[in-house]
């Protein structure tokens, strides 16, 4: 049973993530599609948490011990371009859009994966990875421009992916060196100084910077922050991280499609936006691809991940 522990982590994460795309919807509305504004807020929240577990003891940090520079990397995928573009997108597409497209993450990863990290997939893995693409198409096979798409909406996605992609290969080798609290308190805390010297720059030049804490009044956009500072940037990655490193790729980079169907629901049920039948087939083949890989993994697939680290937490 202890085998699954990792498994049921990225499942707790996909779903933290899944609903993310509700909240920043809510979080942007009130600061006015203000995406590093958003951003600032979110990540000097995480950013602090992390900090006060810190300072209390209860985790403890070391970096002397590898290359810290592959940390610095990772950072610069995630947060500091994906989530800039991942944020964006929200003002130029739908949230069951957006998660529809980026359920095309998880052969991004193995291309990546399989060029930086020299790990293959099986091939029922592959089989199943491919199922879930496959779902992918079936859900776009409606009418052009009735889904609220954008061209700069579609740009912001597949940028997304590419620059998440990349953070997760080079994170699940970065797994091998750093825990999972070390690589996300870094790259956390990347995200906060890097968001806030933009936007409190930007507030300043613009003479509107004794408002720029006004947001926090608002209990839509604290419920927002918070979900999407502690849920999200917090418990979320470190789930994740911990998933990476001790998951074979291919089961962790299919199971990462669940935040897909997530997305969906929460965009077609609690935003109301539209959703097509031939959507909901997709939907269903992803369902039935992530389930198939979720049982492909076996003891044989883990030991045989150069990665695995039994440290990571």
């Amino acid at each position: 049973m202890k085998k699954y522990y990792p498994l049921l982590a990225n499942v707790v994460a996909q779903t933290i993530f899944g609903l993310a795309f509700f909240f920043i919807k809510m979080g942007m509305a009130v600061v006015n599609q203000d995406t590093v504004k958003f951003l600032s807020f979110r990540f000097t929240i995480g950013f602090f948490v992390m900090t006060l577990i810190l300072a209390l003891g209860f985790k403890k940090v070391d970096y002397k011990k590898g290359f810290f520079g592959l940390i610095l990397l990772c950072g610069l995928f995630n947060p500091a371009i994906s989530q800039i573009l991942e944020t964006t997108s929200t003002s130029y597409a739908p949230t069951s859009q957006i998660a529809m497209y980026n359920s095309m993450l998880p052969i991004v990863m193995l291309i990546f994966s399989a060029l930086i990290n020299k790990e293959y997939p099986t091939k029922r893995q592959l089989m199943f990875v491919l199922v879930c693409v496959a779902g992918v198409f079936l859900a776009n096979m409606v009418e052009p421009g009735s889904t609220g798409m954008t061209k700069i909406g579609l740009c912001l996605i597949i940028g997304t992916n590419i620059a998440v992609a990349m953070n997760r290969v080079l994170v699940r080798r970065a797994s091998a060196i750093f825990t999972s609290f070390e690589i996300i308190y870094v790259t956390t805390g990347m995200g906060a100084i890097l968001f806030n010297l933009i936007s409190v720059g930007k507030s300043s030049y613009k003479g509107v910077l004794p408002s720029y804490f006004d947001g926090l009044l608002c209990p839509q956009f604290a419920v927002s922050v918070i979900y999407m500072g502690i849920a999200s940037c917090v418990v979320a990655f470190l789930f994740m991280t911990y998933a990476s490193a001790n998951l074979p790729f291919a089961v962790y980079a299919s199971t990462c499609t669940l935040s897909t169907v997530i997305a969906i629901v929460s965009g077609v049920f609690l935003l109301h936006e539209t959703f097509k039948p031939m959507q909901a087939v997709g939907t269903v083949v992803i369902l039935i691809g992530i389930i198939g890989i979720s049982l492909s993994y076996d003891k044989k697939d883990e030991s045989s991940n150069k990665f695995h680290m039994k440290k990571s937490r």
